[in-house]
Order: C-alpha cells, then sequence, then structure tokens
C-alpha cells in the first residue's frame, strides 16, 4: 500500500529541513579556514507497488556530503610546501646576501684599508707612525673577518632554534593527526558509515598546516583514516599511532643540529638529509647551501690571507736586520673523530698548499684495508697513499691538505675535517710590534769597483728560506757569496767565460763554494741566472747577471744589515693585493672574496625567482580548490531560497492532506 500523503510531505518537511540547516551550516562557515561547503543528498524513497502501479512514498536524505577534491588538495599542499620552502631559505639568504655584499660592512672596504696602509709603509718604510697605522688596520681586517663569523654563527643557532621549534611543531601535528583519525573512526562508527565533515576539515586543516613546515605524503588508511610520511618514507602518522621526529646536537658537527627519527622500539637515527620541502627543509637547505658554504669561503680567504701574507713578509728584513716573522696568526683546520670511534688515534690536518684549497669538508674513514677521503661537496672519494707508515702514520696530501694519523686507528673509525670553516674565527693579528714589520729586502748585491766588464747584477729576489743549501743555521738564509770571474777564460770556447762561487762570510778569506760554472757571453737567455744555481745548490734567493763581464770581475751578494729604508719587500708585500695568490694561483684575494658575494647572490636571486613562481603556482592551486570546495553566498543564498520555497510546498502537501482527512471524517460522522 502506498504511503499517505501526510508521509510523503512529512518526508519533504524533513528532507528540506536538512537541506536548510546544511545551508545555514555552510553560510556560518563562509570565512572558517579549512572548511568545504557541504550539500545533502536527496533520493527517491523505494515505491510501494499497487495494482495501478507503483506509488511514491516521498523523500529521504541519503547522505550529507562535502565538497572536495582530493587532487586539488594535494596540490595546494605540494605548492604550500615549496612556497614556504624558498621563502624561508630566501628570507634568510638575503640576509647573508646584504651583509656580503655591503661596501661598509663586507670584506672588501677592509682589505683595501689594509693594503692602503701597506703601501704607506713602502712609501716610507722608516716611519713608525706608518708602521702603526699598517698594525691598526691588520686588526681592523681581522675584526672585519670575525665580526662577519660571529653573525654567521649566530645566523647558525637562529636556524638551530628554528629547527627546534618546527621540529616540535611537527611533532605536535602529528599527534593531533593521529587524534582526529581516532575520533573520524569512532563517529564514522557511529554514523553508520557517514562521512563526518566537519572532522574531515578539521583534520585536512592540520595536514595543511603540516605541509607548510615540511614535505609529507599521505595515504588512506582504515576506516576513514589517513597515514602520513616524511622523508624517505619515514611513517609520522600510522592510523591511530604516531611517531617523534628528535632535534639535537648533531656529534659529528657540534655546531649544528641535526633532525633523528625515533623508532617504536626507543631506538633513532638522523633525517636531516631527507626532510625536503616546507619552513624546516627550508632551514636545512639554507644551513647546508648557504651558511655554511659562506664560512668555509671566508674561512679559505682568510686563511689564504695570512700565510700567503705571512711567506712574503718571512722573506724580508725588519727595522732591527732580523728576518721578518709571522703577520697573522695562521688558521689551522679542524679533524673532529666520530663519536663511535675505538681506535683513540687522533688525527693531525695542515695546509700543505694553500693555491690547491677548497671549500669542501671531508670524511676521512677506514675501512680495514683503505683509508678513504669523501668530499662532501660532490661525493667523491680517493684513497690515500701512506707515504710514512709510522707511527704516525703520514699520507700523501690531497686538495692541499696533508694527514697524519698518531696510529693505525679501528675499522669503521672516522674523522670530519672542515678545513676552512672555523678560519674566520680564528683568524688574528700575531704582531704588536710595528719595527717587526719586514719592509727591506734581506740581500743586498754589489759590482766591485775595479770590473772591467760592462755587467750588470740583480737585486736578489728570496724565494724561500727554509731549504736554503749552506745555511748558517736552520731558517737562515745562504752565506753571504763571492761571485768571481775565473782568470783566464776558458780556453776552449772563446766566447764563454766561467765563474766561481765563495763563502764571503769572512771577507779578504773566501771558502769556495763552486768552481768553473760555465756563462756563455752571447747566450742572453742560457747560463746568466746565477741562482739557483747551475751546480744545484739551493741558494734561496735568485739573482741574475748580464752584459759581458772580464776575467777577474767580482759581484757580491751579502745581507742587508742597514734596511731602514729600504721597501722593498713592503712593495712585494702591498702587490700581494693584486696578485693571483689562491684557487690554483689564478685569484686574487678580491677575487675569492667576490666569489662568495657572487654565490651566495645567485642562490638568493634564484630563490626570490622560484618562491614568485610557487607563489602563483600556489594562488592557482587554492583558487581551483575554492573553486569546489569553498562557501560561494551567491548561490547558498540561491539555494536558501529554493529549497525555502520546497518546504512551503512540502507544507501545503501536509495542509492538503489534513483538509482529505477532515473532509473524509465530515463525510463519516453525516
Amino acid at each position: 500500500m502506498g504511503g499517505s500523503t501526510l508521509q510523503v510531505g512529512i518526508s519533504g518537511l524533513a528532507a528540506f529541513q536538512r537541506s536548510l540547516s546544511t545551508i545555514g551550516h555552510n553560510i556560518s562557515n563562509a570565512n572558517t579556514e579549512g572548511y568545504s561547503r557541504q550539500r545533502v543528498d536527496l533520493t527517491a524513497r523505494n515505491p510501494s507497488p499497487s495494482s495501478a502501479g507503483f506509488i511514491g512514498n516521498g523523500v529521504t536524505v541519503e547522505s550529507v556530503r562535502r565538497f572536495y577534491d582530493s587532487f586539488a588538495v594535494s596540490q595546494v599542499r605540494s605548492r604550500s610546501a615549496a612556497t614556504e620552502y624558498f621563502t624561508t631559505y630566501k628570507s634568510l639568504a638575503s640576509q647573508v646576501d646584504n651583509l656580503l655584499a655591503d661596501p661598509d660592512a663586507g670584506v672588501s672596504s677592509a682589505l683595501n684599508s689594509f693594503f692602503d696602509a701597506v703601501q704607506g709603509v713602502a712609501d716610507d718604510p722608516s716611519s713608525v707612525s706608518a708602521r702603526e697605522v699598517m698594525l691598526t688596520e691588520g686588526q681592523g681586517l681581522v675584526d672585519r673577518f670575525q665580526t662577519l663569523d660571529d653573525w654567521l654563527q649566530d645566523l647558525g643557532k637562529n636556524a638551530n632554534d628554528r629547527i627546534v621549534s618546527k621540529v616540535g611543531e611537527i611533532n605536535s601535528l602529528a599527534r593531533n593527526i593521529a587524534n582526529m583519525n581516532n575520533d573520524i573512526i569512532v563517529a564514522s562508527g557511529l554514523g553508520a558509515g557517514q562521512p563526518p565533515n566537519d572532522l574531515l576539515d578539521k583534520r585536512d586543516k592540520l595536514l595543511d598546516d603540516l605541509s607548510k613546515l615540511i614535505s609529507v605524503k599521505i595515504v588512506e588508511g582504515t576506516g576513514n583514516s589517513i597515514n602520513v610520511y616524511v622523508g624517505n618514507g619515514q611513517s609520522l602518522v600510522l592510523d591511530t599511532n604516531y611517531m617523534q621526529l628528535e632535534a639535537g646536537i648533531d656529534p659529528d658537527d657540534p655546531e649544528n643540529y641535526q633532525v633523528s627519527y625515533q623508532m617504536p622500539n626507543g631506538t633513532s637515527y638522523p633525517v636531516t638529509d631527507t626532510l625536503t620541502g616546507g619552513e624546516l627543509g627550508g632551514v636545512i637547505a639554507f644551513r647546508n647551501e648557504i651558511l655554511n658554504p659562506t664560512r668555509n669561503k671566508l674561512g679559505r680567504l682568510a686563511m689564504g690571507i695570512a700565510m700567503t701574507f705571512n711567506e712574503q713578509q718571512k722573506l724580508g728584513v725588519d727595522l732591527d736586520g732580523l728576518l721578518g716573522d709571522n703577520f697573522f696568526e695562521e688558521p689551522l683546520p679542524e679533524a673532529v673523530p666520530g663519536v663511535n670511534n675505538t681506535g683513540g688515534e687522533t688525527l693531525t690536518v695542515t695546509v700543505d698548499d694553500i693555491t690547491a684549497i677548497t671549500t669542501a669538508d671531508y670524511t676521512l674513514s677506514y675501512n680495514g684495508t683503505n683509508y678513504v677521503l669523501t668530499n662532501q661537496d660532490d661525493g667523491s672519494t680517493t684513497n690515500l697513499t701512506i707515504a710514512s707508515a709510522g707511527p704516525p702514520i703520514v699520507f700523501d696530501p690531497v686538495d692541499g691538505l696533508s694527514f697524519e694519523l698518531s696510529n693505525t686507528p679501528a675499522v669503521g673509525d672516522e674523522f670530519f675535517i672542515r678545513p676552512t670553516r672555523g678560519a674566520a674565527r680564528t683568524f688574528e693579528l700575531a704582531m704588536d710590534n710595528p719595527n717587526r714589520i719586514a719592509a727591506a729586502g734581506p740581500l743586498l748585491t754589489r759590482i766591485d769597483n775595479g770590473n772591467l766588464g760592462d755587467a750588470t747584477i740583480s737585486e736578489a729576489t728570496v724565494v724561500d728560506f727554509t731549504n736554503a743549501a749552506l745555511t748558517t743555521s736552520p731558517g737562515s738564509l745562504t752565506p753571504p757569496v763571492l761571485i768571481v770571474f775565473d782568470d783566464p777564460p776558458v780556453p776552449t770556447a772563446p766566447a764563454t767565460l766561467s765563474y766561481s762561487i765563495y763563502d764571503n762570510s769572512t771577507p779578504g778569506a773566501p771558502v769556495l763554494l763552486e768552481a768553473n760554472i760555465s756563462y756563455d757571453v752571447n747566450d742572453p737567455t742560457n747560463g746568466h741566472d746565477i741562482f739557483p744555481s747551475p751546480g744545484g745548490l739551493d741558494y734561496g734567493y735568485t739573482v741574475r747577471i748580464d752584459g759581458e763581464p772580464q776575467p777577474g770581475d767580482q759581484f757580491t751578494v751579502e745581507f742587508n744589515s742597514n734596511g731602514v729604508s729600504d721597501n722593498r719587500n713592503a712593495l712585494l708585500l702591498a702587490d700581494l693585493q693584486q696578485k693571483g695568490t689562491l684557487i690554483g694561483g689564478n685569484a686574487t684575494y678580491s677575487d675569492v672574496y667576490n666569489e662568495a658575494v657572487v654565490y651566495v647572490g645567485n642562490r638568493t636571486r634564484q630563490a626570490e625567482i622560484n618562491q614568485q613562481a610557487q607563489n602563483a603556482l600556489l594562488d592557482e592551486a587554492t583558487s581551483m580548490r575554492e573553486a569546489v570546495s569553498g562557501v560561494n553566498l551567491d548561490e547558498e543564498a540561491a539555494n536558501l531560497l529554493r529549497y525555502q520555497q520546497a518546504y512551503a510546498a512540502a507544507a501545503q502537501v501536509i495542509t492538503a492532506a489534513d483538509q482529505l482527512f477532515q473532509t473524509l471524517l465530515s463525510a463519516v460522522r453525516s
């Protein structure tokens, strides 16, 4: 028997009332973040059969569903993660870029001021005030490096704080998502499997917030739950369970914090390098791609200035007639043993060739057979060659670095090497006495007044006295020498003379060092370089004789005992500013600093471009999601009017049913 007119009308009232309530819910949440528009799905009740055919029984509410596009939502989350990543990266990188490029705060101005002061000493080497200015500007250069490195370290500490903060937020969101999964599962059971739309929206909002912190992968679980994965597939949420991330000091790099994944069994392992996207990924990438490389680049420059300037400074003579000493303290590479090392050995790393030093960090490990050096920048590996089996174990240099192990390590032991990371921080002035600035050249060359030929002798240029032959004491130059052209000349070659070299430490009593060295008068390119000696001895300096000497002509090379007004070494010190001394001997100090500025500037600019692009993509994805899930008040107003009219019509059906019933009762009573 078909449903009565009254029942049909009542079903319509109930359905349209639910529809009106849902429309009101949409309107009320039009500005609620994360809310998805809902709709009532109506379906006709099953009809009742009769002899005249099937008679309808009205309408019923099948479900209340939200307008939801999973693809649009996933696009929003993906774009949110990318946008937050580049926004964070660009914001932090801009701070470094602005500082390095600042003409007043960067290294360039301090470097120019220092070398202006060096030139001032070259202009007036006897002036103590000029020397004082050079010391002051040297300290200013040191302070500039240290200030920059302190600021970068502070930025690193801020990055560490942000990592701790964001990991805490991620853990809180993971816990809330797991709890929300539980609430959704329970609500779905109470609702006979109907979706709890508002709870789903709240969970989606939590997932949106999580995607702003880190890139996530979301997989549907059981009972309307979801699973969340981060990194290389580490599960953050599994149904109603959640795991935790942990931020703590990196034992292999104490200045940096690492992120570890905590296993359910209580163990943990680092996942820092696998975390991408979002604000956390942006901080980690900034630290790895901008902050640490910039400190390494500044450190290489500080180390390069110290070592190359000291090298030339020690080739000169100060106001007291002493060979020069270090002007700067030379920074040393850092070597940190792994926390799991069991061998107890120590590693000493020194700079073998400053021109070959890179800005890379390294790991040195022992696998029981080979000592493997891994470049952390490009992942390349080198098996170190043992030069001395020791102990200590000494290896052949690699990338300008020398390595020495105190003993054989245990298998699996490793060391983390940062050659230049702390160099700007440990860059110091080693000198406080202006008289110790070695402005003068250590040697003088003279032509004997009785010479008959027209030959001339060049100034002596010191190359390296540390390994010079025939030194009077370790670290000193070869003694004064006397060069005498033999009499008579070599008879077999009329155009060839010969000369002998004597130790002239005691004038008037020379001691023969080398004899009968050929001098070809007609060959201006061969035979005129007296030192290095054609006989193979290393005197530590170079001297050249040009022209045609006569038998008996004499030339002397002697110590500069009174070089107060001598500026030869000061000029060489000043020339270092424009001389290629770093990166294979092809880059000046300014070149190296400008390379760091360009490196940071390019990456900052690229991050800005990517940020703008991701913002546009995020706006597009958000618009696509809002077109599906957003509340359109005009549309809701139209629906409100439509369902009001439907509700009124259903009420009229009930009224008509009542009138029919009353008419029937009246007929029966009569």
